[in-house]
């Protein structure tokens, strides 16, 4: 067993001094969300790995990253919840702690992975001297400091020791722009290179400052791992090199890959760039090599495919590096496993080994090099003398294996959403256990502002087929919305939610285990609009709550969904003068409403403007459309509540896509009815700039489906960022979103699979529409979607809610005996 001593001799800001008097710098990639289904979007992104080594090109060691991070989930919530409601501030904080809880029981330690990129600098002192006696001093002093680093004695002067590499290390901070690099602190720095002393050891419970002399490694107890021990707990880990890959690196993306497995893995590449001449050797002595082989095999009458493959490759090598100076590397990759013990870790490690085989790059876990290897991945160590498991590639083949490419979706602060799916899986609960990529969604951060955001859109789409998980998803970001400081109006045009909520909260066991849920539900108004309570009569009358142009306008397309005006120029003049007078009216302070329209067109002189007027009121009379119709003694709708749903008895909708001109009278009228009913939200939404308000329309197909209806879901947005309101739209088909400038007015859609539709769905969600991407949706199950955030990133999403209570509120029907017993029969 080894007690290791401190792995450098001192740290400064981002650069860090080893024992053997190198200096090295270290840079933060953030991360890049690019769905794997965007092939071209990633062979951009490969172009810009090119250009960063280019950039480079000048420095020959680099050290690439791969870190499961700590996500500090803790922090994170406490962070959410500093915006918390003082009414059900508490009840979220309970929500939670149960979220940790149920994550930390599936995952373990909550990780979320993270790039470091270092550079061995150059001491560029010695290209700024101006005498052979300045030349001489710099030398000299360079050959001290490393006497006196292998001595283990301290420099005196710190500052002045790095002092030599600022401007190199400027160069290359420079050279890492392509990836927006940003300098580790020095705080951060110390705790990337302790980190291999720490591995598996209860993370979070660490100090950042830990002291590697703490550490004990044992690498005998398991030949073929290291037991790692501290005060703090003890681990197992193993460090597997990569002993193999194609031929052709086209398509590697190992750093991508590794991030699928169900457990926290780390994977580390250094690079040591060869120079030309030994590169050129190298690919003669493989080009003869070759040409031995086959001309052996030639003889046997056999062939190999790897020489039939490499010798192309090969002569297009040597013709890069001679003529076209393209940089060479020997490259060490090696992925670090780690387990609370042994059993844990070997399992690891036989998942991992087989996995990868999956991709054609072959792993092995040598039983006599664990220590080695482990000295030989900490910071700012070379492997100019390394001999074993290393690989020969170009610049391009470095950048196959896309560095810097994670699957983060959704926002920093915020609320578990669910996780990234990766691949198929037979149902969503095991496409959700087979991800560590956790998704947290804040749903009203999109408008302040956000660094790095693509959109300051506040509003949210949700679109897909019926059955496939939109009403579920709305319910759970309602839930979560709760918690917040936010007025919430939610349109119900079912009229199911209240039933199904209120049938969870008489639940006996709900009641005895989650006493604070029914504490939460106590938060909800809810509001039944009835046509046949005469008490709701007029409640959505536009001249009730509206002013102005926006009153006349919706009463005239309301008018205009069930009395056809096409080629009644004179009715339609009437109808919009009498407006303009009761309008006038009602400034005056008069009671009206659209009943006085009817009782002025039926009094009108002329015959067929008395006949429209007697019609329209027929179809008012005993139908839905009363809710609209009032003589202005309606007493309104109360939308003080915190939380309100509103739903309309008896509401009948037509299906999805019928066309206006198939529809009858009952579908007209009920479409008619969610006109007024957008402008009632509308109003809801713009009543206050200071208080913010999320208005939650489901069936928001419907108001497309009326004429003018673009126009309707265009001034339901219209409140957005300056009145501090969020639209979330619950609808069929993204065609519903969309007009020539509507787009990018949503910051975050959530776009379920519409079977009719793919290909829109994938170019509204900026994913190109291939036959690849067109599978992707047609796999998904029952909860899953493609989500694109605020950020503009794509990928696909298991959506989870860990909290049973909720479930059961969000049912929306009752499964029969037969139903639960479908699978047990397959």
């Amino acid at each position: 067993m080894q007690n290791l001593k401190k792995p450098f001799k001192t740290i400064l800001k981002n650069m860090l001094l080893t024992n053997t008097g190198q200096v090295w710098a270290y840079y933060r990639i953030p991360s890049r969300t690019i769905s794997e289904n965007n092939a071209e979007e990633i062979e951009s992104y490969k172009r810009t790995l090119v250009q960063m080594l280019w950039e480079l090109k000048t420095y020959y060691e680099i050290d690439l990253q791969l870190l499961p991070e700590d996500m500090r989930l803790n922090e994170r919530f406490k962070q959410l919840e500093k915006d918390f409601s003082s009414e059900t501030g508490k009840i979220g904080e309970r929500y939670d702690e149960r979220a940790m809880y149920v994550l930390g029981q599936e995952l373990g330690e909550v990780t979320r992975y993270g790039f470091t990129v270092g550079v061995k600098l150059h001491n560029t002192a010695y290209l700024r001297q101006d005498t052979f006696k300045e030349s001489f001093k710099t030398a000299f002093d360079s050959v001290t400091m490393q006497a006196l680093s292998y001595l283990g004695l301290s420099v005196a002067d710190t500052k002045k020791a790095f002092e030599p590499y600022e401007v190199s290390e400027k160069e290359v901070f420079d050279g890492l722009s392509v990836l927006k690099g940003e300098r580790l602190t020095d705080k951060q720095l110390y705790r990337n290179t302790t980190e291999p002393f720490r591995r598996g050891i209860a993370g979070a419970e660490i100090p950042a400052n830990l002291q590697t002399t703490n550490t004990t490694i044992d690498p005998v107890s398991h030949t073929g791992f290291l037991k790692l021990t501290n005060e703090y707990g003890e681990s197992c880990i193993a460090l597997m090199p990569i002993t193999n890959t194609e031929v052709n690196m086209t398509y590697a993306e190992i750093f991508r890959v590794v991030q699928k497995m169900p457990f926290p893995v780390e994977f580390k590449v250094k690079t040591l760039q060869m120079k030309p001449s030994s590169a050129v050797r190298k690919t003669q002595f493989t080009a003869r090599r070759f040409k031995e082989t086959d001309k052996d095999m030639y003889a046997n009458e056999d062939s190999d495919s790897i020489i039939l493959q490499g010798k192309p490759l090969l002569n297009d090598l040597r013709n890069d590096i001679e003529n076209k100076k393209t940089p060479f590397y020997k490259w060490l990759g090696v992925f670090v496993v780690s387990g609370k013990d042994k059993t844990q870790c070997q399992n690891r490690c036989n998942a991992l080994k087989s996995y990868m085989a999956n991709y054609h790059v072959e792993l092995t876990r040598p039983l006599a090099d664990q220590l080695n290897l482990f000295y030989t991945l900490l910071n700012g160590n070379s492997i100019q003398f390394e001999r074993y498991w290393l690989q020969y590639t170009k610049d391009s083949g470095i950048a196959e294996l896309l560095f810097g490419l994670t699957s983060n979706l959704g926002s920093n602060i915020g609320f578990y959403l669910g996780r990234v799916t990766h691949g198929t899986a037979p149902d969503t609960n095991t496409a959700i256990q087979n991800s560590r990529d956790i998704v947290l969604y804040h749903p009203m951060i999109a408008n302040e502002g956000i660094v790095g955001a693509m959109t300051d859109s506040p509003h949210c789409l949700i679109s897909g087929e019926t059955g496939k998980g939109k009403s579920f998803l709305a319910k759970l970001l309602m839930f979560y919305m709760t918690f917040l400081d936010v007025q919430i109006l939610m349109t119900d045009p079912k009229n199911e939610n209240h039933a199904w909520f209120e049938e969870a909260v008489k639940d006996p066991e709900i009641q005895k285990d989650y006493p604070y849920f029914i504490d939460l539900m106590k938060t909800f108004h809810y509001v039944t609009l009835d046509p046949n309570d005469k008490n709701n009569y007029g409640v959505l009358d536009p001249l009730s709550f509206l002013n102005g142009a926006q009153a006349k306008d919706t009463a005239v397309a309301l008018i205009e969904q069930v009395y056809n005006l096409k080629g009644k120029d004179d009715v339609k003049r009437e109808i919009l003068e009498d407006l303009d007078m009761l309008i006038e009216r009602k400034q005056k302070g008069e009671k009206v409403g659209l009943m006085d329209l009817i009782e002025m067109l039926k009094t009108s002189k002329v015959k067929n403007i008395a006949e429209a007027g007697g019609l329209i009121g027929q179809l008012v009379k005993n139908s839905i459309l009363q809710l609209a119709f009032s003589d202005g003694t309606s007493r309104g709708l109360n939308i003080d509540y915190k939380h309100t749903i509103l739903s309309i008895q008896g509401l009948d909708l037509p299906e999805a896509g019928t066309k206006f001109e198939e529809m009858n009278d009952s579908d007209r009228k009920a479409l008619a009815v969610m006109i007024p009913l957008a402008k009632f939200c509308q109003y809801f939404g713009q009543r206050d700039r200071k208080q913010k308000t999320s208005i939650i329309f489901d069936e928001a197909w419907t108001l497309t489906a009326t004429r003018g209806g673009k126009r309707l879901v265009k001034e339901l947005r219209r409140a957005g960022r300056s009145y501090n309101n969020q639209l979330i739209m619950i609808t069929q088909s993204v065609k519903d979103a969309q007009s020539e400038d509507d787009r990018g007015n949503f910051g975050a859609c959530f776009a379920f699979d519409e079977r009719s539709e793919r290909e829109d769905i994938l170019k509204f969600m900026d994913l190109p529409v291939t036959k690849e991407n067109k599978e992707l949706l047609a796999d998904m199950k029952k909860g899953q979607c493609l989500f694109r955030d605020f950020y503009g990133r794509v990928d696909a999403l298991s959506v989870d809610c860990v909290f049973p209570e909720w479930i059961r509120a969000f049912k929306t029907v009752d499964k029969s005996n037969s139903a639960k017993a479908e699978r047990e029969f397959v």
